[in-house]
């Protein structure tokens, strides 16, 4: 095996024990968004008035601003799907990564469309995340600031293009296995 390639394999090995560790606490992160979306729906009125007091925010000239219930769900219910997205990035790359550990070259086919699949949704979670983050502004501060993030609109632009340089790197790959 070449030094580049043991290099990658080695590296590869610890890569996906760090995206195991994120995507269990992505895991986790959901499941308390869950909770807290399951407290809002469906648990009595005490408990559900405990739950919003923690959630009251006293600003610095004493004023207590308080989060309807409505408003808290649908902040939940945004921060489940921003969850949900960045977990399914976590989990496509962790995929990657595991087969370039197992000792498969990463020029595959299957890697470019999973490379596709990570710019499509940093696209989609650069306008919902954004969204997330106007909803919490509104409910917080009473001004709604929702702008989608140019960013990372850029960089699903840009991971897009390297699924078409990895593409160009699988016709690469299968001529130089056509020819052995």
């Amino acid at each position: 095996m070449k030094p580049s390639q043991e290099k990658i394999r080695n590296a590869s090995k610890k890569i996906t024990v760090i995206l195991k560790l994120a995507f269990i606490a992505s895991i986790i992160i959901m499941a308390l968004v869950l909770v807290a979306i399951g407290i809002l729906m469906f648990s009595r009125e005490d408990t559900k008035s405990s739950f919003l007091a923690a959630f009251e925010v006293t600003a610095k000239n004493g004023t207590t601003i308080s989060i309807a219930p409505q408003s808290l769900l649908t902040m939940f219910s945004f921060a489940l799907i921003d969850t949900l997205f960045v977990s399914t990035l976590i989990f496509i790359i962790h995929t990657i990564f595991d087969d370039i550990k197992n000792g498969a070259t990463p020029f595959l086919r299957k890697n470019t469309a999973r490379i596709q699949s990570i710019a499509i949704i940093t696209v989609l979670l650069s306008i919902v995340g954004s969204y997330s983050n106007a909803l919490v502004d509104y409910y917080t501060i009473g001004a709604l600031t929702w702008r989608v993030n140019a960013i990372g609109l850029i960089i699903g632009v840009i991971i897009y293009c390297i699924s078409l340089i990895f593409n160009y790197g699988c016709d690469l790959q299968q001529e130089s296995d056509e020819t052995l």
